[in-house]
């Protein structure tokens, strides 16, 4: 999908936002925004809003000679979200329908997001949980996941973001115990960018136990096939399920022409609660 005009303001921000937080003074915060405004102004026009963010992501990187600014913060919602994972799990596996509960949570998880520029703490998780699990899913396409899951033998799922990735797991395990055969791939992005997981993230919240970990061979905060790795490419093209999380993954996958891509997000941007007529933070449930 590509990039609207109304993404552009929100990517700008977004590099005020990176510059402020990870840069000691005005001037150098100033050269990274006229580096942003440069890149957004040469950037071809068909490509998606988390290809620029990559490449932003890229620039920011440079300056400050880190590979990974958000470490940190990652091992923080990943630690703190690890702590929940049991009383998350006993509230799925109490709950009248386990499987809807998990993809909620799985939903809900997707707050932890550093892109959006909204304040975001672990209290602002909890309550994401609140408001997700007493919103309704999608009947029709819930239905159509799980008759497709139960005619499947492998299945994709890709993740997003750190701490997020401890609500996958809990749904991952779910579906295992609905549907014990399949064969699950997790994938991770190749290399750190934002809060995204990479697969040290997926190794330390325990998903090998899961899924079999692999990462897509890039460091753009969503799955743009051309410049994935062929390994990933051929097991997404085997796929008969590919569950993708998170509005990044959605951005760059939504319109691909693959019956099989189901996608889970917070609905988190102004421009998707105006095509998709949700409000803010409504849990998405669509099938490509």
């Amino acid at each position: 999908m590509k990039y609207s005009i109304d993404c552009l303001p929100c990517l700008l921000q977004q590099a005020v936002r990176v510059a402020k937080k990870h840069l000691p003074n005005e001037d150098e915060q100033i050269k990274l925004v006229k580096e942003t405004m440069a890149i957004i102004a040469s950037i071809d026009e068909d490509v998606s809003a988390p290809y620029i963010a990559h490449k932003i992501q890229t620039a920011l990187n440079a300056v400050l000679n880190n590979p990974d600014p958000y470490q940190e913060d990652k091992n923080y919602y990943n630690q703190e979200m690890l702590k929940l994972e049991n009383e998350l799990t006993q509230l799925v596996e109490t709950s009248e329908d386990p499987f809807d509960t998990a993809l909620k949570l799985a939903a809900a998880g997707n707050i932890i997001d550093f892109g959006p520029g909204y304040d975001l703490s672990r209290d602002r998780v909890l309550e994401s949980i609140k408001e997700t699990l007493t919103n309704d899913s999608p009947q029709e396409v819930l239905g159509s996941l799980q008759t497709t899951l139960q005619q499947a033998g492998k299945v994709l799922y890709l993740g997003d973001n750190a701490g997020e990735i401890v609500f996958d797991k809990i749904f991952i395990a779910t579906i295992k115990e609905y549907y014990p055969a399949l064969e699950i791939y997790f994938a991770t992005r190749g290399k750190p960018v934002l809060n995204d997981i990479t697969e040290e993230d997926a190794y330390l919240v325990g998903m090998d136990r899961l899924a079999i970990i692999i990462n897509n061979g890039t460091s753009i905060p969503g799955t743009v096939l051309e410049y994935c790795s062929p390994d990933f490419q051929k097991i997404f093209a085997e796929a008969d399920v590919i569950i993708s999380k998170g509005q990044g993954n959605f951005e760059s996958l939504y319109e691909s022409g693959r019956k099989n891509l189901y996608y889970i997000f917070l609905c988190k941007c102004s421009l998707f609660m105006e095509r998709l007529g949700a409000k803010q933070n409504d849990l998405i449930l669509i099938r490509e």
